[in-house]
């Protein structure tokens, strides 16, 4: 049996800012772990949660997730995930993973509580304790009231943060997961490859599928290729290629910012990658605008996408929240159909959404996602209603 793990896909994330590129890497991430479980045909895809990057995912957001779990669906391979804290409403709306299951293409084993599943699969059975996102305060709790399956391959998975990381506000223990009645533990929350091994268990995060933020930089993005053939569990990591780069650099002065050769962020057929500058010393406005003048234009050259200069003091408190001295990206131009519509609703999420719907006119699968999602919109639903008064 073999199954493919991913985590914390984020999609519809578009962090560093809101850019429409960075959206895009998240749709190509997640898109080229799927064609990873296609080229190895596993059995099952397990998604341990933060599927989405948050509970009320854009149109286009639905459509892209669709297309790429259709192709699974229609190679017979099952996908199997948990909600974390980025797919659950703080309302009665309907849960986004709910809708992706309707449609068929991908089976919420746990949404708001802990379940125990036993999924037939076209090589076996496997049963699958499911734990979703909860407050570290109820986390024990949810860990006792599970039932472990009596099947012989069984797996754990569950949205949470180990107290091992060594990270605030985590979750629980090792022992406290009780590895042991397991063939795999699988987990999702940490951003970052993590493994090891207890009680002669293995125990895995594959991270996140791209970088949300600079703390996560200098890291690169996996997925897992898991074995359960044998009597333990073998894991084989698979390196995602299409994740941007992050460049970050720390400089004394704006003056040695200017003097460092731009030869460094060209790679050939490459992404431009997002430049990310510490600043030692502070800095007067004149050299900020010195600065901004040299990175913009490389930006306009293509050189990098965006970029970021932060205050050594500013950069431990920036987690995505922008605190810089200077930034700016690239702006993504719009196809002529896609410029005509934006130009005449004047509004960027209606006009992403009738997009969506005549780009999946030809596609009746596509379509129901959309319109479920509008439903389920008051936004959108009061946008159109003005729109046809």
């Amino acid at each position: 049996m073999l199954l493919l793990h991913i985590s914390d896909t984020h999609l519809g994330c578009s962090k560093p800012g809101k850019h429409r590129e960075r959206e895009l890497d998240f749709y190509e991430a997640f898109n080229e772990a799927i064609d990873i479980a296609l080229k190895e045909r596993v059995d099952v895809v397990i998604h341990t949660g933060d599927f989405f990057d948050e509970p009320r995912p854009a149109p286009q957001t639905y459509y892209y997730a669709y297309k790429s779990l259709e192709k699974l669906h229609s190679n017979g391979i099952e996908v199997l995930a948990i909600a974390g804290q980025h797919d659950q409403p703080k309302t009665s709306q309907l849960p986004p993973l709910k809708l992706l299951q309707e449609l068929g293409v991908l089976k919420l084993l746990a949404q708001d509580k802990p379940e125990t599943h036993i999924v037939k699969l076209r090589s076996n059975e496997l049963g699958v304790v499911a734990i979703p996102y909860t407050s570290p305060a109820l986390a024990s709790s949810y860990l006792n009231s599970v039932k472990v399956p009596e099947t012989k391959k069984r797996i754990l998975m569950a949205h949470l943060l180990i107290k091992e990381l060594n990270i605030p506000n985590a979750h629980a223990s090792l022992a406290e997961l009780r590895p042991e009645n397991y063939s795999y533990v699988a987990l999702g929350d940490y951003h970052i490859k993590y493994e090891t091994v207890y009680r002669g268990v293995k125990v895995a995060y594959p991270g996140s599928t791209e970088a949300v933020n600079v703390l996560e930089a200098a890291y690169d993005r996996y997925v897992a290729l898991v074995d359960l053939s044998g009597d333990e569990a073998v894991v084989n990591w698979v390196k995602l290629s299409t994740p941007r780069r992050w460049i970050v650099k720390e400089v004394n002065s704006f003056t040695e910012l200017m003097q460092i050769s731009t030869s460094f962020i060209s790679v050939r057929n490459a992404k431009p990658p997002i430049l990310y500058i510490k600043a030692r010393k502070s800095l007067g406005v004149l050299d900020v605008e010195i600065v901004r003048e040299f990175l913009n234009k490389l930006v306009n050259e293509k050189k990098i996408l965006m970029y970021r200069v932060v205050r050594e003091e500013e950069e431990r408190k920036d987690k995505g929240v922008e605190v810089s001295l200077a930034e700016g990206y690239a702006e993504t131009k719009l196809p002529a159909l896609d410029q005509v519509v934006m130009n005449v609703l004047k509004d960027h999420r209606l006009a992403e959404f009738i997009l969506m719907l005549i780009k999946s006119s030809g596609d009746e699968n596509a379509v129901k996602i959309l319109v479920e999602q509008a439903l389920n919109d008051e936004d959108i639903l009061n946008k159109m209603k003005s729109l046809v008064k």
